[in-house]
């Protein structure tokens, strides 16, 4: 892996200069105001810090913004960072992951050029919650199998919805009892815009947009709007929101599939020459203790170039009525909608041979002369007897995600409160079309590959016309068909009610308690055939399906190639009628009820993908929340105790002699989990603060099921185990911080904390095991052109053990109004974030132990916003660092590498807008404006396995309110 230190400074001084130059661009939405009950008046800056007491005001602009956060911030008894509306309105985000990523610690993940994922604190996805108008959830949607594939876990996609549906965005470092446990990470709050938090009886704010990608050269439209009116008193109001927008994405780049021994897979032909080598060294076999790994000679298993499009449409709705009749009584009945629709397509043209295996395979191919360099990578070589192919794949899936909630808060006396939370949320993605066509030329010669100029993006020639139809065939038996329908459905059920009692004068006794209900359905259907059983095409037919299609990798001679038409394959072949032709013709149906079930589905692969999960928590919490003053020192915050158990159901089905057989397991655990948080405040404008907990995180749904995920192809075999016995990852947790309100607007806090994970659900361990000995159908395999015997890589999902994770975080932010002239305008928001965990994993094959990093962790993280704003102009540029982190680690990793990552990255956005009157403001925005690529590798010594570049994305357009 490249060095942190290293892509950072390797980074830091285009990214500096282009937000220097970005400063000239903007990004509109909705102009929304925010909650005026927390917010600060937005007077005229002077040097002294804002009091938390400072009257109610609507506040608007990027700057008041700034100063309403801070002292939401500031109020609070746990550790939060929050982004309010503006912050939101007025960044070049596409989603809510990238407006996430400019809050110390979150480090988001990207799929397609997008935020998907986040992680916080080192902590990824799976170890966060997310919380849609106070209610947890899960939203789910698909990708490529490099961005993480569909998500059947409990991480949260937040490329479904848009960040105009909310107006405040809340990041919970540490717990409180009152707070739902499941995050050893953090908490996120995400909350739409309620009709009482405006001041205005009558609000319409909007905003239109025109998208440009400078690589997929489309135009996109981005609108959204705001309704919200209340009445005279301001006792009642209604609102509605709506975003709407569509995107297309192209991507290229070079991808390898991870990268192999020269031995492995029954080695090379016997005639191969490499200078330097003999064939017995050339051919060494792995040692499955790992013990030679060193020594051995890497090559790509599927070297490849990749050309990807994405047609997005996203429409997000949300809805509120407000009622506050008195003072003591408040009722808000509010709804989210939200709909992503995804069209997508992967063209790939790759060399196959050096993954397969048999004699038809690698052991045919012959390396004619090539060069070693000194990481032991093959960088340079020509071979003959090479099996090339071109593969299509066309992806079209959905994401439906609504919720509905009710909030209630009476005060039954002057010194006791109740409130109750009822909501109901459920998100389904569905994919009813995922189907890969690929086209095959057998045994070419003189195909090379030249890693040596560019070990990102290599020159490949094929050393014969790939753009010729006639070059390619389509033969039952070796050529691929794969089609697969993917469904996964999660839905929450919550149910809260909690007493406040003023106890005495500085304390507060809250009691509470939750039933929480969660379902999880995943559901997969494949060919009942083998996928290689889908008959000959004649070259003439070849001709007549396919068209040509020039890859965007930037040079012609290395993409441009002929596809396959699927609607032809549709036609000629009858590919969709619920049905799988063989080779005589004949029609077999394998649905039942017009969906395939597992257990009557004679494809197990699809069966061990088929499952669900039923979970209850129940839990019951009090919490005293104290603010007392001794020696000069207010002293305030909160300490309580939470206890939950948790009722899990798990089905799914195992795979023994052939047969699919139904297994349902059910088991109970609970857990306590005490915290606390102190606030000092040792002057007016500082504060010290202190956290501890004891937090879990439950383990993932797929790790949860008791079947298993197969995948058995001619260059991949892989099977994942589940295990409903997984125990969740617990965790204590430490932070202490200080902060410094130096001036208003302005903030410099430093924090530092430590996670003591006793226990680390869902460690993988991996073994190499003969198919025959799995439980699967031989023909599974024969199928495929492999042999009954062939070792797969099986991963067993095990309670493993834990370890250490520590860091700090640094928050630098400053409202430059001390300056002279118009430099009094300019602002300055910085964070960096540094974190380090020694985790223990189980070793090679699953024996003894190794020390490595947590998946998903970059040690460093750094945003830096620089900005100016007066009545006319609003400009800022950002720029935000990730370092490389790790996705797979130890006896986890595959083809005898020792860890999967990524490498680092740095993004920029800038923006622009210009106030044409007081309520019409002109905007322009760009991001990611340095093209950095997606980078991901494997082995310690950086060997590629994927680098994508996105394009330029840049938004013109205007907003309004009135």
């Amino acid at each position: 892996m490249v060095s942190s230190t290293v892509a950072l400074r390797r980074h830091f001084i285009g990214g500096v200069s282009a937000a220097v130059i970005a400063i000239a661009w903007l990004s509109p939405a909705v102009a929304q105001t925010v909650d005026a009950a927390q917010e600060t008046p937005s007077s005229p800056q002077t040097d002294d810090a804002p009091e938390p007491s400072a009257p109610d005001i609507v506040v608007t602009g990027f700057r008041s913004s700034i100063q309403s956060a801070q002292i939401e911030k500031r109020r609070a008894t746990g550790a939060v960072d929050v982004i309010k509306s503006e912050d939101i309105a007025k960044f070049p985000d596409n989603n809510l992951a990238e407006s996430l990523q400019r809050i110390p610690g979150v480090a988001i993940s990207r799929e397609g050029g997008e935020g998907r994922s986040i992680a916080v604190r080192g902590l990824g996805p799976e170890y966060t919650r997310v919380r849609i108008n106070g209610m947890e959830a899960v939203a789910t949607t698909g990708g490529s199998d490099a961005g993480g594939a569909v998500n059947r876990g409990r991480g949260f996609d937040f490329n479904v919805f848009a960040s105009e549906l909310f107006n405040s965005l809340t990041v919970r470092k540490t717990a409180s009892a009152s707070v739902e446990e499941g995050s050893l990470g953090a908490t996120v709050d995400l909350q739409a815009a309620r009709p009482l938090d405006f001041r205005d009886r009558f609000v319409v704010a909007g905003s239109a947009r025109a998208g440009y990608n400078d690589l997929s050269k489309s135009w996109d439209p981005r609108l959204a709007g705001l309704v919200s009116w209340q009445n005279g008193s301001g006792t009642l109001g209604a609102l509605f929101s709506a975003a709407y927008s569509t995107r297309t994405i192209d991507e290229t780049g070079h991808s390898t599939v991870r990268w192999s021994p020269t031995g492995a897979n029954g080695g090379f032909n016997a005639a191969s020459t490499l200078p330097g080598y003999s064939i017995a060294q050339i051919n060494t076999v792995p040692a499955t203790n790992g013990s030679n790994w060193g020594n051995l000679i890497y090559h790509p298993r599927i070297p490849r170039y990749d050309t990807w499009s994405n047609d997005i449409e996203r429409l997000g709705l949300t809805g509120a009525v407000q009622w506050k009749p008195n003072d003591g009584t408040e009722i808000v009945i509010e709804g989210l909608y939200a709909k992503s629709k995804t069209e997508r397509q992967e063209n790939y043209i790759e060399a196959l041979s050096f993954s397969r295996t048999g004699a038809t395979g690698k052991a045919q191919s012959i390396i004619r002369t090539g060069e070693v360099d000194d990481r032991n990578n093959l960088v340079y070589g020509v071979f003959d007897d090479v099996d090339a192919r071109i593969e299509s794949r066309r992806d079209e899936f959905s994401t439906t995600f609504y919720q509905a909630n009710t909030v209630l808060k009476q005060e039954i006396t002057d010194h006791f409160r109740l409130n109750g939370y009822v909501g109901y949320s459920k998100s389904t993605f569905d994919s009813p079309v995922q189907t890969t066509v690929v086209l095959d030329r057998l045994n070419t010669d003189g195909f090379s590959w030249d890693y040596r100029d560019n070990d990102r993006l290599p020159t490949m020639n094929w050393g014969f016309d790939t753009a010729n139809p006639a070059s390619w065939s389509f033969i039952n038996g070796t050529s691929d068909i794969r089609i697969r329908q993917n469904e996964v459905k999660n839905d929450f059920l919550s149910t809260k009610l909690a007493g406040e009692w003023d106890v005495t004068d500085g304390f507060k006794l809250s009691v509470g308690g939750e039933y929480r209900r969660f379902r999880y359905d995943t559901f997969e259907s494949r060919r009942f055939v083998a996928e290689t059983s889908s008959g000959t095409l004649t070259a003439a037919q070849v001709a007549a399906l396919t068209s040509p299609f020039n890859g965007a990798t930037g040079d012609p001679t290395r993409s441009s190639y002929v596809i396959p038409n699927l609607q032809g394959f549709i036609d000629t072949l009858g590919i969709y009628c619920n049905c799988v032709r063989n080779i005589n013709g004949q029609q077999v149906d394998f649905r039942v009820n017009g969906r395939d079930v597992a257990g009557t589905n004679p494809n197990a692969t699809a069966a061990s993908n088929t499952g669900n999960i039923k979970e209850v928590d129940k839990a019951l919490w009090f919490m005293l929340d104290f603010e007392r003053e001794l020696g000069g020192i207010t002293f305030r915050g909160d300490a309580g105790v939470r206890y939950v158990r948790t009722g899990q159901t798990s089905f799914g089905y195992g795979l023994a002699s052939g047969a699919a057989n139904p297994i349902t397991v059910k088991r109970n655990y609970d857990n306590w989990l005490p915290s606390i948080n102190l606030v000092a405040e040792l002057t007016s404008n500082l504060q010290l603060r202190f956290g501890a907990a004891q937090v879990i995180t439950r383990p993932g749904l797929g790790a949860l099921s008791p079947g298993g995920n197969l995948t058995l192809q001619a260059a991949n075999q892989v099977f994942n185990q589940g295990n409903p016995f997984l125990n969740p990852t617990e965790a204590s947790n430490l932070d202490v911080s200080a902060e410094w309100y130096f001036a208003r607007g302005s903030l410099l806090a430093v924090s530092l904390f430590q996670k003591n994970i006793g226990s680390l659900s869902g460690t993988q361990i991996s073994t190499l095991v003969p198919f025959n000995q799995l439980g699967f159908p031989l023909n599974l395999a024969t199928d495929q052109g492999l042999a009954v015997d062939v070792p797969v890589t099986v991963r067993r999902t095990i309670n493993g053990e834990g370890g250490k994770l520590k860091g700090f975080e640094i928050n630098y932010q400053h409202q430059l109004s001390f300056l002279p002239g118009i430099l009094r305008n300019l602002g300055v928001l910085t964070n960096y974030t540094y974190v380090k965990a020694d985790l223990r994993y189980p070793g090679p094959g699953g024996v003894g132990t190794v020390i490595g990093p947590l998946t998903n962790l970059s040690k460093h993280t750094a945003n830096g916003t620089l900005f100016y704003e007066d009545s006319l102009l609003s400009m800022r540029g950002s720029v935000s660092y990730r370092s490389g982190y790790v996705e797979a680690f130890g006896g986890g990793a595959r083809d005898q590498n020792n860890e999967e990552g990524v490498n680092g990255a740095l993004n920029v956005d800038a923006s622009i807008g210009i106030n044409i009157t007081k309520n019409i403001t002109l905007t322009v925005e760009g991001n990611n404006l340095t093209d950095e690529p997606k980078d991901q590798y494997i082995d310690a010594t950086d060997r590629v396995v994927l680098n994508h570049r996105f394009g330029r994305q840049f938004y013109f357009g205007a907003r309004f309110k009135f």
